[in-house]
């Protein structure tokens, strides 16, 4: 994830909000965001395209958030919110 991180590097911020319904664009900024520090930032923009997006789109962010969940791990205080708040987007 660090690696990605790094390689998304900032300019993955401007990617993401120059295209928002590209998930590929918003799942790096989200690595790039973990990776700076910003766990809410992260958790935020992946909630939101999972709640704007359907079917692989969907799949594909909800994966990656599971997976950035992981990475910060399940003792952090902002991973259960965020898991709430995933299964609300879900269902």
């Amino acid at each position: 994830l660090f690696r990605r991180a790094e390689e998304a590097g900032p300019d993955a911020l401007a990617a993401a909000q120059a295209a928002p319904d590209d998930v590929t664009a918003q799942t790096r900024a989200a690595d790039f965001l973990l990776g700076t520090g910003d766990v809410d930032g992260a958790f935020a923009l992946l909630l939101d395209v999972v709640r704007r997006t359907a079917g692989e789109d969907r799949d594909t962010a909800r994966k990656h958030l599971v997976e950035l969940f992981d990475v910060v791990g399940e003792d952090d205080p902002r991973v259960g919110p965020a898991r709430r708040a995933l299964m609300t987007a879900l269902f």
